[in-house]
């Protein structure tokens, strides 16, 4: 029953798990996709085309081109899937307008405590400067968040065991030199010839020369 209930947890939380995943990138996309798609439609507000860009306008929106086109490229040099480059972009945009929006809120819940309502002066002072303020931070964050290779790579320490051979002490060089056969002297070196005679050999050789003399 035990095994039953520990498998169905299992079950039950790897499946909760994978929906919150999924609902988290799906928000953190919705919102970094909104914030980029907003930063071309606050210039181009009266719909007048490129006329009515100004050379701000027209530079904010060329750096945001090239860092985007940097991202992907710095990425694709370090061999990144595609989708570890887009977690990494969607979570940078996102973080950015979810804390730009947070303080926002707060300049906006600051204005209500002070004078009790807010006014359109308010809206319009922060409009002013909410899109160009909003625009470098994104451009720098999205630069800030490129891939990039190591400054400085360390090498790979090799086992200097292999490279350099152990030093044995004088001590055992000097025992095994001992112990060692001269090659010369043992190749030189013939076995002796057997120049005695034992006591039987000599009986036997006496009794052989008495008994040719006997004959003789």
């Amino acid at each position: 029953m035990k095994s039953i209930l520990n498998v169905l947890d299992i079950l039950l939380g790897h499946i909760a798990a994978g929906i919150m995943t999924f609902l988290l990138y799906l928000s953190l996309g919705v919102v970094a996709i909104f914030s980029l798609v907003s930063i071309p439609i606050d210039f181009f507000e009266y719909g007048a085309g490129i006329s009515e860009l100004d050379l701000a306008e027209i530079g904010l929106i060329s750096c945001l081109c090239i860092v985007i086109w940097r991202f992907y490229r710095r990425g694709n040099q370090l061999n990144w899937t595609k989708w570890q480059m887009l977690r990494r972009f969607v979570f940078t945009v996102s973080s950015m307008a979810l804390l730009l929006s947070s303080l926002a809120l707060i300049g906006i819940w600051d204005e209500v405590s002070n004078k009790g309502r807010l006014e359109l002066e308010f809206f319009t002072t922060v409009d002013k400067f909410d899109t160009y303020i909003f625009s470098i931070l994104v451009i720098l964050v999205i630069y800030a968040a490129a891939p990039l290779p190591k400054l400085w790579q360390k090498e790979k320490t090799e086992d200097k065991s292999t490279d350099t051979p152990i030093k044995q002490p004088d001590s055992v060089l000097q025992t095994s030199s001992t112990l060692e056969p001269d090659s010369q002297t043992t190749s030189n070196k013939q076995p002796e010839s057997v120049s005695t005679l034992t006591p039987q050999t000599e009986q036997q050789a006496d009794s052989i020369s008495n008994f040719a003399q006997g004959k003789l």
